[in-house]
Parts: structure tokens; C-alpha cells; sequence
């Protein structure tokens, strides 16, 4: 999978414009990181308002570890750790839920300035002085708070994610939530040949460089993954190239 380091995150959210820097961009992301950034960005704007000590937006991004102990620099454990929250059977608060649908560290709830943080309680002001206001406004807090799966201030990791996957929300990224889920994307019989077909292509196009740069034929079946963005293994690529030579 592809995997960007220190890489730059562009918002045009209205309420939390600029930039920051992921140590870790994964292509199979769940929440797109322009939200995630946009969303960041806002709170650290109210912290700077509102709060007596300085906020770090780095804790609120899962990607952007703080090192410690085993757990080194652009380390995906924050985000594995999230995306554990999503196994079945899992019972989420209302602020866990929110923050998973935001793409945020959930985690950081129990700290401040979200130890007392109620969401889903929140009653709109003018003065808009309160944490809760920053995600009032979002689609995300809006949608789940109004949602039939929302039972006594909780929400299964279940009706979490087919509220994300809606096509009214689409909240959740589909290529995320397949990789997290280990789920094989359905694609129709054209949709095959036409994938064979840009493979043999590729195939054909990359062989006569063998000898030059790539020693083994499976560093071919890998770059044929990469560059046409398939979700299949080498083995599967190797299948498709000696079915079509016979």
C-alpha cells in the first residue's frame, strides 16, 4: 500500500482554512485527510481563543504520533487503535462516534480539553464560546445526532459505518472501508476483462526491462499493482499474465 510520509494537507474547510502536516498519508485512509485536517484546524483555532495552555493540533491527528517507548515516528498504531472501534459488536458513545466519522484520534477524548466535552447535549448560543460549537456545524455531528441508530447515546460499530457508508454521507472512504473491513470490492465481468486487459498491457510494456530493473519477475506483478492501483496480490497478477500466454 502506498504510504506518504510528512506530507502536506491543504484545507479549504470555511471554519478551518490552512495547512498540516501528516507524518503518514495512507492511500486506504477512512476519512479523507482534507476533512481531517479541516476539522483539526478549527479546533486548534478555538483552543488558541479559548484555552489558558497551549493545544498541540498534532494529538488530534492519529498519524502524528507523539514518541514514546516502542511507538516511533510515522507508527500507524494510533490509527490501527482507531480503526479497532469499528469491529462488530463494538457499543460507541456519542463522541467516539464523532470523532471516527471526522477522521480524528478518538482517544483524545479522555484528555482535556475533551475530558468534559458533551456533544450530543450541546445547545447552540450565539457567543459559539463552547468546544461543542466548533462541531456543531458539521455534517458529521448533524447526521449522527438526528440518527435512528443513535439509541440512548450510543451507536454500534455496525450502524456507525452504514451511516458513514450512505450515499447521502459518504463520510467514509469506500477503498478505506474495504481494506479495514478485509472486504474484496464486487466488480462486474467487464469490469474484469477490461482489468486483464490493462495488466497483459503493463505486462507487455515492463517484460523487456527485466534483466534491466527488476531482478524478479513478482517486482513487475508489483508494480503493475501500483501503478494501475489494484487491490489484488502478486499471485493473482501472475495468474492473469500465464492464462492470457496460453
Amino acid at each position: 500500500m502506498a504510504l506518504e510520509k510528512d506530507k502536506t494537507i491543504k484545507s479549504t474547510y470555511h471554519f478551518g482554512k490552512g495547512e498540516v502536516v501528516f507524518d503518514t498519508v495512507n492511500e486506504f485512509r477512512l476519512v479523507s485527510p482534507e476533512t481531517t485536517a479541516g476539522i483539526a484546524l478549527a479546533i486548534q483555532k478555538w483552543a488558541d481563543a479559548n484555552l489558558p495552555y497551549p493545544f498541540d493540533i498534532n494529538s488530534l491527528i492519529p498519524e502524528n504520533v507523539v514518541e514514546r517507548g516502542s511507538i516511533q515516528k510515522y507508527s500507524e498504531f494510533y490509527v490501527e487503535s482507531s480503526y479497532k472501534l469499528l469491529k462488530p459488536k463494538k457499543n460507541l458513545n456519542f463522541g467516539e462516534a464523532l470523532f471516527i466519522l471526522l477522521g480524528l484520534d478518538p482517544y483524545e477524548l479522555a484528555l482535556p480539553p475533551f475530558h468534559n466535552f458533551n456533544p450530543e447535549k450541546y445547545q447552540p448560543f450565539n457567543d459559539g464560546l463552547s468546544l461543542e460549537s466548533v462541531f456543531f456545524i458539521t455534517k458529521q455531528y448533524q447526521t449522527l445526532l438526528k440518527s435512528t441508530y443513535l439509541i440512548n447515546r450510543k451507536i454500534s460499530s455496525e450502524n456507525l459505518i452504514k451511516l458513514a457508508k450512505d450515499n447521502d454521507n459518504k463520510f467514509f472512504q469506500d477503498k478505506g472501508l474495504r481494506h479495514i473491513l478485509k472486504q474484496k470490492k464486487k466488480i462486474s465481468n467487464t469490469e474484469v476483462i477490461d482489468r486483464n486487459k490493462k495488466i497483459n498491457n503493463l505486462w507487455n510494456e515492463l517484460y523487456p526491462e527485466l534483466n534491466k530493473s527488476y531482478p524478479y519477475k513478482v517486482y513487475i506483478y508489483r508494480e503493475i499493482i501500483q501503478r494501475l492501483k489494484l487491490e489484488i496480490k502478486e499471485d493473482a497478477v501472475k495468474k492473469i499474465i500465464a492464462n492470457k500466454a496460453k
